[in-house]
């Protein structure tokens, strides 16, 4: 009781000043100015992180000389107003004292933190000695004498004065420290410090410390509560050699425990230490990320879905326009990026990294669906509810003073630098300068426009940032955010280089644009760190924020608990857990307050319920212990340009009673070299292993790509027909030849060598009594012409003429060419008691056959086929809505990939041998911002492949303003053209009679592509939900390969109206390379259990609780 009441006196005293009054107009922020830029003149602001470049210190000698300063937002004297400190390069420091209003003053001479050595990185805050006050650790960097980069540490006395003590602490870390974050890593409520560290600035210094040199590895110091820290590094587990640029901490994988996350620049891959609770750590980054940043600069970690789970946003520096990529960026390098995933290294690409937690200790990386992938030489990045609608919105800050990877400026100093080498050994050592400086001012410099978006709540974002006021174009790299008038709402403080730092106000409030709840979670009377706090309102909608003071890059933010809420009125249920467990609780609280929480209050524990999710993961119990193995070939060597492999499709499977036991038993498909074979099941739900010697295995040189059982002899046992497919023969060669095995009615089958199928690389097979005679008849699909990418393949209708197949002459003409298909569906679409045909496929529209007695023809009438084509990958049939007719459900590519597709600007395929030189040329075009077809692959790849390129566009600039048109230009006649408009899975509505309607499925479907299916009810609810799974991991190295699927049940309301379960609420976990799942029933209690074959890589089995 003593505690509500105390609790009720803080929420009163906080909220006298505040406006409660309730926001109740619905306002589109979309079309808002919401920041206004404050002018020096009226904050009182006057850094500027000025860089001059000089013969003896520039780019070429120092090549983080433009990372930039960063700052930090914090109360120092806890007045309840926010303070400001920045970090300087070739500047000092300067801390501003916020004196109300937005009115600052610079106390930094008097405060004593102007007194040390410059080139200062990253400033950290935390009160390291407890007593009340935060003190300041800064960073030191680039500068080769050591006693220039002592880190510092200032200890706060309490009256506006500081003084270093890094030294005396022990945590005057001396190794060209670029980060830090303060976190309690051992829970005795102290904070300890990660130190982020790379190797020397120095060109030439990291000439001479080339290889693995680990005194230059981060470090860890514990603090032991005693005004003294001890280096822990080796013994916790986080010795490392990497090149760090950002170190935050958070709770990532929701055990109570602060882990650490570490970004690096270059080849090193990042870190992600879990923390193990014994005060030691394990790099989980291969486990845990799919893919991740090649040159991460940023990252700030926040739940940004509203899951109640912690996600994280890395930064890099990819273009966001097709001049700038195609300009300043080379093209990825294949061999080094298979050299170092073969080394041990991640698949690392030159995007921005979105990683969604799935709640499992595991992430999504979905950037490119998000699209916040591409966002020019990005450094800060920051999640913050800025316009109070529910959403952490995200800003990026971006620029590079010198445009040193343009490429035209890299061709053009090469003939400069081969000057210089030759001339160095008779230069003096200040000529020699001056010849660098010269090389290094010869970069060109342009600014950058900084990002905003703003969150839509969908898992995507809008692009905001000129809308918003907060489109700065110079160089801007530290960034921080606060709530500077304690008004309700996040300014933004940025440093930017060689302009004036700025403060942006948010004038949300004050347009009376929805609400909020603050919320302080105090220890000791000062923001605790790595407290939760969340909020539950409007029937369950839930937002978390955990506090972390360092964020984005460089810098810190005020550590409170900002929620928006849109045009609630009350929050229903408050709770704040400490780092401890325990927990504060509160209910009904009005919004547009600000209260705080203080450990004092705390008494629940947290309880740690461990749900049971729909599946669970048994692949351990070795039910159905089969491993895909995928074959050796490089598709690339006689087609550079095409997007992704065409020789890893499979494996497929199939089920069918075979031996008459009462149990579905498998056909698992082999790979090129590798026979499938046939896993029988018993009776007791067990599968029993392939027989040795098997009929299959004469055909492993075949790649099984479609499979089907059916009777097709008609004595009352499964067959089975097998499609050959693949991409690593010739065209036409007899191992693209389909199978047919016939049964012998136990389960031992024979190959009909009567049965001669076309030699056509193929995917699907349709087997149905599509005319009606009462025997089975084979639609098979033809999925690629080997070799020859985007060329329309033939496909076949073989008809069942007394237990043979026969193929359809004068049907099969249909077909003929008709594309690259991947499946095929027989159905009655259009409810006239017979069989019509749907087929789907790469670079098609979704296709009907209409069947008229018997006849097939192409159907071209429903408006909703028309702009269907895309990426197809799978089409299956279900009654989704409860009406009795036949709906589907088609797996596309999926938005989680830089290829853009819609009716207005689809994305485009010419392919033709273009130079004439007897080789098939693949182009991939797609449209830019401002409208142009554009070519997917740079200059470089371009001329791999067809090397008048090269001659036709003499530098970078030339090619980066060429269309399509200009490029292929008179080359262009004869060419074929394929193009997409939607990459979108859905699910399509029977309406009846013949009319259907696309409905696209939610954005969880959309992370990945789909390739298989599986309709059934799956919480006996009576309505059909979906199971789909899918990845693909052989893109070319310029593309993010598509990892970021992981199995995804919907749920069907029985309208077609899916909710998409979590991974913890599924329990499932299909996160490999998927292709294919079957649902048997199986194990001992013959429950339901889905099985997913994966490429290169082991089943795996999710059995029913």
């Amino acid at each position: 009781m003593k505690n509500i009441f105390l609790t009720l006196l803080v929420i009163f005293a906080l909220s006298c000043s505040n406006d409660t009054s309730i926001n109740t107009q619905v306002i589109d922020t979309s079309e808002i100015e919401l920041f206004e830029v404050l002018p020096s003149s009226a904050t009182g602001i006057e850094f500027s992180n000025i860089i001059t470049e000089s013969p003896k210190f520039n780019y070429v000698q120092y090549d983080v000389i433009f990372n930039g300063g960063g700052v930090a937002l914090a109360d120092f004297n806890n007045d309840d107003l926010v303070d400001i400190y920045f970090t300087g390069n070739q500047v000092r420091d300067a801390l501003y004292l916020n004196k109300g209003n937005m009115q600052f003053e610079d106390i930094s001479l008097a405060s004593g933190i102007a007194q040390n050595e410059l080139w200062s990185s990253s400033v950290s805050i935390g009160d390291v000695n407890g007593d009340g006050f935060l003190d300041i650790y800064v960073c030191k960097y680039l500068l080769p004498n050591e006693n220039g980069r002592k880190n510092v540490l200032y200890i706060n006395n309490g009256d506006m004065t500081f003084e270093d003590k890094a030294e005396e602490f022990g945590v005057a870390d001396m190794g060209y420290s670029t980060s830090a974050t303060f976190f309690d890593m051992d829970e005795d409520g102290d904070l300890d410090l990660y130190v982020g560290n790379q190797m020397p600035s120095s060109r030439y210094l990291k000439r001479q410390s080339a290889g693995v040199n680990y005194a230059y590895t981060d470090n860890l110091y514990r603090n032991d509560s005693n005004g003294k820290f001890t280096i822990v590094t080796e013994g916790a587990g986080v010795k490392n050699f990497a090149a760090a640029l950002s170190t935050t901490a958070s709770d990532l994988n929701g055990d109570g425990l602060v882990d650490i996350y570490v970004a690096n620049d270059y080849e090193e891959p990042d870190l992600f230490y879990v923390n193990r609770g014994d005060g030691t750590f394990a790099n989980v980054a291969h486990v845990s990320l799919k893919h991740m940043s090649n040159f991460s600069m940023g990252v700030d970690l926040a739940d940004f879905n509203n899951d109640g789970d912690i996600d994280l946003f890395s930064s890099d520096m990819v273009a966001s326009d097709n001049y700038r990529s195609k300009t300043n960026m080379s093209g990825m390098n294949p061999a080094k990026f298979w050299r170092l995933v073969n080394a041990g290294y991640h698949h690392q690409y030159m995007f921005n990294a979105l990683q969604l937690n799935n709640g499992n200790g595991s992430f999504s990386e979905i950037a490119q669906m998000a699209g916040v992938s591409n966002t020019d030489w990005s450094w800060t990045a920051l999640f913050a509810d800025l316009d109070l609608d529910g959403n952490k919105d995200l800003v990026v800050t971006n620029g590079l003073f010198r445009d040193v990877r343009n490429k035209d400026y890299i061709h053009e100093i090469e003939d400069l630098v081969a000057q210089h080498n030759k001339n160095a050994g008779s230069l003096s050592k200040d000529e020699l300068n001056q010849s660098v400086y010269e090389l290094a001012i010869a970069a060109p410099s342009q600014r950058l426009e900084n990002s905003a978006f703003k969150n839509n709540g969908d898992l995507t974002f809008k692009k905001i940032a000129s809308t918003w006021n907060l489109n700065f174009a110079g160089w801007t790299q530290g960034a921080a955010y606060a709530d500077l008038d304690n008004d309700g709402d996040m300014d933004l403080v940025m440093n930017h280089m060689n302009d004036k730092s700025q403060i942006y106000k948010n004038v949300a409030q004050d347009q009376k644009i929805n609400n909020y709840l603050k919320v302080y979670a105090t220890k000791n009377n000062l923001p605790c760190d790595a407290a939760r706090v969340e909020i539950k309102y409007d029937n369950n909608t839930t937002q978390l924020i955990e506090i972390t003071r360092t964020r984005g890059f460089l810098s810190a933010s005020e550590p409170v608990a900002l929620f928006g809420l849109g045009v609630t009125g009350k929050v229903d249920k408050l709770t704040v857990t400490y780092p401890d467990g325990k927990q504060v609780i509160q209910s009904d609280i009005n919004a547009n307050q600000t209260i705080k929480i203080d450990y004092t209050q705390a008494s629940t524990l947290a309880s740690n319920e461990n749900k049971l999710g729909l599946f669970s993961d048994i692949t351990s119990s070795k039910m159905f212990p089969v491993s895909h193995n995928e074959n050796e070939f490089d598709d690339y060597e006689r087609e550079i340009l095409i997007p992704h492999k065409m020789s890893t499709l499979g494996p497929v499977m199939a089920t069918a009673d075979v031996d008459g036991n009462g149990t579905l038993d498998i056909y698992f498909g082999g790979s090129a070299t590798s026979s499938g074979a046939l896993f029988p099941m018993n009776t007791n739900g067990s599968f029993t292993a392939p027989v040795s010697g098997s009929e299959f295995n004469l055909d492993a040189k075949s790649e099984d790509l479609g499979a089907t059982f059916f009777d097709v002899d008609s004595d009352g046992d499964q067959d089975l027909y097998v499609v050959s497919g693949g991409n690593e023969y010739e065209d036409g060669s007899k191992n693209y030849q389909d199978r047919l095995y016939i049964n012998d009615g136990t389960g031992i089958f024979k190959k009909d060598k009567s049965f001669l199928a076309l030699s056509i690389s193929g995917s699907a097979v349709a087997a149905a009594d599509y005319d009606g005679d009462g025997d089975i008849d084979v639609f098979a699909s033809g999925r690629q012409v080997p070799g020859f990418y985007g060329y329309n393949a033939s496909s076949s209708l073989y008809l069942n003429e007394g237990g043979k197949l026969k193929l359809d002459v004068n049907t099969s003409k249909l077909f003929n060419e008709i594309g690259m298909v991947t499946d095929a569906l027989w159905t009655d679409y259009d409810q006239d008691k017979d069989l019509d045909l749907l087929l789907v496929g790469e670079w098609m529209p979704i296709t009907i056959y209409n069947n008229e007695g018997g006849k097939l023809s192409k159907y071209d009438g429903d408006e909703a086929w028309k702009n269907t084509s895309g990426w197809w990958n799978e089409i299956t049939v279900a009654d989704l809505d409860g009406d009795g007719d036949d709906d589907y459900i088609a797996g596309n590519l999926g938005l989680n990939l830089k290829y853009k597709a819609s009716k207005e600007e689809p994305f485009k395929l010419f392919t033709k041998d273009f130079d004439g030189n007897g080789t098939h040329d693949v182009y991939l075009g797609y449209y830019d911002q401002d409208g142009t077809l554009y070519p997917v692959r740079g200059r470089q790849c371009s001329s791999e492949q067809m090397p008048f390129i090269k001659e036709k566009f003499e530098d970078y600039e030339a090619f980066a303003v060429a269309s399509i048109d200009d490029i292929l230009d008179d080359k262009m006649e004869g060419a074929a053209l394929k193009e997409v408009q939607m990459f979108e899975s859905v699910w399509i509505e029977n309406q009846g009679a013949g009319r259907l309607k696309i409905h696209k499925l939610p954005n969880k479907a959309q992370i990945a592509p789909i390739y298989t299916i599986i309709p059934t009810d799956f919480d006996n609810d009576g309505d059909i939900d979906l199971f789909v799974a899918g990845n693909y991991y052989n893109r070319e190295v310029e593309t993010t390969r598509s990892d970021a699927g992981t199995g995804l049940i919907l749920r069907n309301d029985g309208k077609g109206n899916f909710t998409p379960l979590s991974t913890i609420e599924s329990g499932i976990y299909a996160s490999l390379d998927a292709r294919d799942a079957v649902l048997v029933e199986a194990g001992p209690d013959k429950r339901k259990v889905i099985i997913v074959a994966n490429n290169n890589g082991p089943a795996q089995v999710f059995g029913l609780n």
